[in-house]
């Protein structure tokens, strides 16, 4: 006989049930964020449809009471209105320009004397996808062995900053306490560009290229990656003398005298 009215009971409170929750895994500051939820009532009536954000109840809908809707602005969100139906309520909010993750909620609730309550919630993110990769600024095209060389990485607006790591021939490249991440201002929404700057010291045995690539980091979850990478060519004198004599008795007048022009302006460069 219990197990029967447990049963029964069972029954009676999921009569009425939330069918389908949407809410948007991450939310861009600069515009409304859509939220929507779905229910069936069956032989119950709708009392109030409630959307909360955290604890905080931001939107009401009483199919009986007039106006029906009822918008609740509470600190760092706007809610911008919504339209409800008879399965189905939908709340148009705009989030903070703040990286924040927080929980939202729709309750319904049936009619007296029972009112009984469904509920749902899912998390959404406040996050600004960067829409361009970092650049590398400062990189020359040619270094000599022994140079230091100063170059900088600019990341593109997001929220949050993205973070930033350097890395020389796939090497995680060390870096000094004041080379640390820097903030632009913060933009409509939030948004910031950041940078930082690393100082590279070309081996004095070095040859060849050196491959600089800067890896912007968004830090959510998953983590949103964008990278960008210059190549800097390392020549030495030996190896100009050596290219300028295996390639020189083949050209003929005119490319002869392009390439001691060229030679004259690296031998002025090295001499710096």
């Amino acid at each position: 006989m219990k197990i029967l009215t447990l049963i029964a009971l069972c029954a009676i409170t999921t009569a009425h049930k939330i069918t389908e929750l949407k809410v948007p895994l991450y939310a861009d500051p600069r515009r409304a964020a859509e939220l929507s939820c779905h229910f069936q009532m069956d032989d119950q009536k709708l009392h109030s449809v409630k959307w909360y954000r955290d604890m905080n109840e931001i939107f009401r809908y009483n199919p009986s009471q007039k106006p029906p809707i009822r918008l609740y602005n509470i600190t760092d969100i706007m809610v911008q209105g919504g339209d409800c139906q008879v399965d189905s309520c939908m709340v148009r909010v705009m989030p903070p320009p703040v990286a924040t993750r927080a929980a939202y909620s729709c309750e319904i609730s049936t009619e007296g004397p029972k009112f009984q309550i469904a509920r749902q919630t899912k998390h959404m993110t406040v996050v600004a996808m960067p829409d361009k990769d970092p650049i590398i600024i400062g990189a020359p095209k040619l270094v000599k062995p022994g140079e230091q060389i100063l170059v900088n990485c600019t990341t593109d607006y997001s929220l949050p900053a993205s973070d930033i790591n350097w890395y020389i021939d796939n090497e995680p490249a060390k870096t000094e306490p004041w080379q640390h991440r820097e903030l632009s201002a913060p933009q409509p929404g939030g948004l910031r560009a950041s940078w930082r700057i690393l100082r590279v010291a070309v081996p004095s045995t070095a040859s060849g290229a050196l491959r600089v690539r800067c890896e912007a980091i968004l830090p959510v979850e998953p983590p949103v990656v964008r990278d960008t990478m210059t190549i800097i060519t390392v020549y030495s004198r030996t190896q100009l003398s050596k290219y300028v004599s295996n390639r020189g008795i083949q050209m003929d007048y005119k490319y002869s005298i392009v390439l001691i022009w060229t030679f004259k302006v690296i031998l002025k460069f090295l001499s710096l």
